[in-house]
């Protein structure tokens, strides 16, 4: 393999599932860019959320957030692309879910808005690790499009007659992915992941058979897809164990940190921490 840049996801892959980001792994990421290696993450948080992670594994290269929708210079905290929801789209979808009674989330300049707070919002503060701002009614408060807009249900059907509502009636003009099963999950037209990664691989004249790229949600499957070598997580979505090229073990078990101690040879002791991990 002559791989230069490898992107990670951070729920799921890089973080445990209770969102924390072991030493060992740092450890890997690090030995992987004294390696010459370039490294990134591409997650579907907001910036303010993913930030504490990037400081921790010290990464300078862009952060792709909101599955692609803005990416940050993490060393200036400047934005370097972003490509929001039209206002006038946002609106409609929040006034109609309004009318479904659905729940729904903003997000405006890095900060994460809700008409009221309840067990969904607390849940996704929790995962976070951010405070929503309550605003009552979201189509009359939003006045610029949003960068994500995030739909939790818990009911499956519920979920899915959600979904077909919305693309019936906007397909043309939304994308709609998930990185939590009960996350819908709403940028323009276009945004993935892949979109902000192949542009910085042609900035830096990479090609995509240099760049490997770890993911566990649907958020992740165009990334896993477009990257030379796509690894899916061992607790990954189905369809994204399908589509990757190789399997990473379980993230509650050090899984990215495994894979890379593996396939790179660095050389580091982690299966000790591994059985401590599950004891």
């Amino acid at each position: 393999m002559n791989i230069k840049l490898i992107s990670f996801d951070l729920d799921g892959t890089l973080l445990n599932d209770q969102h924390q980001l072991h030493e060992k792994t740092i450890e890997a990421v690090q030995a992987i860019r004294q390696k010459g290696i370039k490294t990134l993450i591409a997650t579907g948080r907001m910036y303010i959320s993913a930030k504490p992670y990037v400081n921790s594994l010290e990464m300078k290269d862009p952060v792709i957030t909101y599955n692609g929708a803005l990416v940050m210079n993490p060393l200036l905290d400047q934005e370097i692309y972003h490509s929001p929801i039209p206002l006038d789209i946002a609106k409609d979808i929040s006034k109609r879910l309004k009318e479904g009674n659905y729940y729904l989330q903003t997000f405006l300049d890095d900060t994460l808005y809700v008409a009221e707070k309840n067990d969904f919002t607390l849940k996704y503060e929790n995962i976070a690790g951010v405070e929503a701002q309550v605003v009552g009614d979201l189509t009359e408060f939003m006045d610029k499009g949003p960068t994500k807009m995030l739909i939790i249900e818990e009911d499956e059907s519920v979920q899915i007659e959600i979904q077909n509502f919305l693309l019936d009636n906007f397909s043309d003009e939304i994308e709609i992915t998930s990185s939590y099963p009960s996350f819908l999950e709403i940028t323009k037209k276009g945004i993935s992941k892949a979109v902000p990664l192949k542009k910085y691989a042609e900035e830096n004249n990479l090609k995509k058979e240099e760049i490997m790229a770890f993911g566990d949600g649907l958020n992740d499957l165009k990334m896993i897809e477009w990257a030379g070598q796509g690894i899916a997580m061992e607790n990954a979505h189905p369809g994204l164990r399908e589509a990757a090229d190789d399997i990473a073990q379980n993230n509650n078990q050090l899984g990215v940190a495994r894979y890379l101690n593996d396939k790179f040879d660095l050389a580091l002791e982690i299966e000790a921490e591994v059985e401590k991990e599950k004891n």
